[in-house]
């Protein structure tokens, strides 16, 4: 069980094509993270609940079929413990094994919001031209609330087209920007940004 951990938040669509390079990314950053003995947890939207506790947050994760249980103190990113289960048991059961008396989930934009603030980076790949763009509009809630723009990246696919809208919240609030041709391109790009951004500092 690690004392502290990073959070990395990973946002971008829900195609098959997106999902299968923002799972790529996950893997290349668990990589690094056991070669550098840091623990980052890499956690996808789609694939965690946060619920609210008598003593603090629970984020749970599922991938797979497993949960991954990591108890923060606060909104700290302080790690009180990791548990996975194989079994099918409910959220709600397992925390009540784990010693909570009493707990609620919270609602996604609330979730998304607490992800971020633990968060020492917030990477957002637009890798495919046709989807609905749910990222941007997290991306704007997100800065809205205060989001530092240091720590957001937001990666676009070099044939995705931008809007003159997004230019200009691209350069009004200064997130960083990059454009990537291939997958290794970005792949390359977020092991540069990490090392750099969260290994060196």
């Amino acid at each position: 069980m690690a004392d502290f951990a990073t959070i990395i938040l990973l946002l971008g669509s829900y195609d098959k094509e997106t999902k299968d390079i923002l799972n790529r990314i996950r893997e290349e950053i668990a990589k690094i993270s056991v070669y550098h003995g840091e623990t980052i947890f890499t956690l996808l939207l789609e694939n965690v609940e946060i619920y609210e506790t008598d003593t603090g947050w629970v984020c749970v994760e599922t991938i797979n079929d497993k949960k991954m249980f990591i108890l923060f103190k606060g909104d700290s990113i302080e790690v009180k413990d990791v548990v996975e289960v194989d079994d099918e048991k409910d959220d709600f059961e397992i925390l009540k094994q784990l010693g909570y008396k009493s707990f609620v989930r919270i609602p996604v934009l609330e979730k998304l919001r607490i992800l971020a603030t633990i968060s020492s980076l917030v990477l957002i790949v637009r890798h495919k031209e046709l989807t609905r763009g749910g990222e941007y509009i997290e991306l704007v809630f997100l800065l809205g609330r205060g989001l530092n723009p240091r720590i957001v990246y937001l990666f676009v696919k070099s044939d995705v087209k931008i809007s003159t809208m997004l230019k200009e919240l691209i350069d009004f609030t200064e997130i960083n920007f990059r454009i990537y041709e291939s997958d290794d391109e970005l792949i390359e790009s977020i092991r540069r940004i990490l090392y750099y951004k969260v290994l060196k500092r």
